[in-house]
């Protein structure tokens, strides 16, 4: 189903599409609204959202719009719901949740990563071709030295496809190819290249 409104949520930015827009809206957000990826302040996301509608002209018909919104893969259920509540208080009629690894090819031999200053979603297929996603922060770990070792121990021997932002994200591309042998790639603006391949 094509929708006018587009979503993908990050720590720092909401990224948004709509039909009446040609570019895509990159809405800058305060700490703590969303964290890994997950809405964590309701009712100051509630009135960062509203107020992004109103700044590019954005409100509802009366008779709503439809809205897709992207999440990560470690979603569970019960967030997905709590997702499409916090998003019927803009009066979309209706609401779809998509993963965003429908957009990436997930294969026996490849692997995604988020890597955000303060969470990491991996996403891959293991041996039995069931989808693993392993949601963790940063901090588990005492340096960045020993969060590449254990990508290199669960991932073996998979190329490797970085998406994010922060420092984070350029330290371990910069060392998981060199220090690992895993062939490394990094996704820049992964979140405008998901948007444009949704319809």
């Amino acid at each position: 189903m094509k929708t006018n409104n587009i979503v993908y949520l990050t720590d720092e930015y909401i990224y948004l599409k709509n039909k009446k827009k040609k570019d895509i809206i990159r809405y800058k957000i305060n700490d703590g609204i969303i964290s890994g990826g997950k809405i964590s302040n309701i009712k100051n996301f509630i009135k960062t959202y509203e107020k992004l509608l109103n700044e590019f002209h954005l409100n509802n018909s009366l008779f709503g719009d439809a809205i897709k919104i992207i999440v990560l893969p470690s979603y569970l259920p019960s967030e997905i719901n709590m997702l499409k509540n916090i998003f019927m208080v803009f009066n979309y009629r209706k609401i779809i949740i998509e993963k965003e690894l429908k957009y990436f090819k997930l294969s026996n031999n490849n692997a995604y990563i988020n890597v955000y200053n303060n969470y990491i979603s991996i996403s891959y297929l293991d041996e039995f071709k069931k989808i693993n996603n392993l949601y963790f922060e940063p901090k588990l770990f005492k340096n960045e030295q020993d969060l590449i070792k254990y990508f290199k121990y669960i991932l073996n021997s998979k190329e490797i496809y970085l998406l994010g932002n922060g420092n984070l994200l350029n330290t371990i591309f910069s060392d998981l190819e060199n220090k690992t042998g895993l062939k490394t790639y990094l996704y820049s603006n992964h979140e405008t290249y998901i948007l444009d391949k949704s319809k």
